[in-house]
């Protein structure tokens, strides 16, 4: 893609697919957890358009490589927060593996819907530039 910058769409739904990296780390750290006393489940704060508009700075482009990124534009740093509790067992743990799993599936398929559209986009840019959809 042209896009290097993170602005725009392109940048968004690469912002939105490290997102649902983080979020599949998280869940899947839960999982891993099942049977660990006192593990409490955690997952992302949601990701909103909101937060995205902030991280986006329209003044400021890394144009060469070897620029230091700000802050700013290193995408959304998503905060981990406590799920709400379903069952917790004795021993303290309150991840339930069913729910964790769906939660991880459903993160799958949206990472999916994603990199499709970043893909179509792609494939529009080429039809932009060589008016043909190879």
């Amino acid at each position: 893609m042209s896009d290097q910058s993170g602005s725009g769409l392109t940048g968004l739904l690469m912002q939105r697919m490290a997102y649902l990296n983080q979020r599949q780390e998280l869940l899947s750290q839960n999982v891993a957890n099942v049977d660990t006393p006192g593990y409490k489940a955690r997952d992302l704060a949601p990701f909103t358009f909101g937060d995205a508009m902030k991280q986006a700075d329209i003044g400021m482009a890394v144009t060469d490589p070897r620029h230091i990124v700000p802050a700013s534009m290193a995408g959304v740093n998503a905060k981990s927060v406590k799920t709400k509790g379903y069952d917790t067992v004795p021993s303290g743990n309150s991840v339930d593996i069913e729910s964790q799993m769906m939660e991880v599936s459903k993160t799958a398929v949206e990472y999916k819907e994603v990199t499709s559209i970043y893909h179509k986009i792609g494939a529009l840019f080429n039809i932009a530039l060589k008016g043909t959809s190879s």
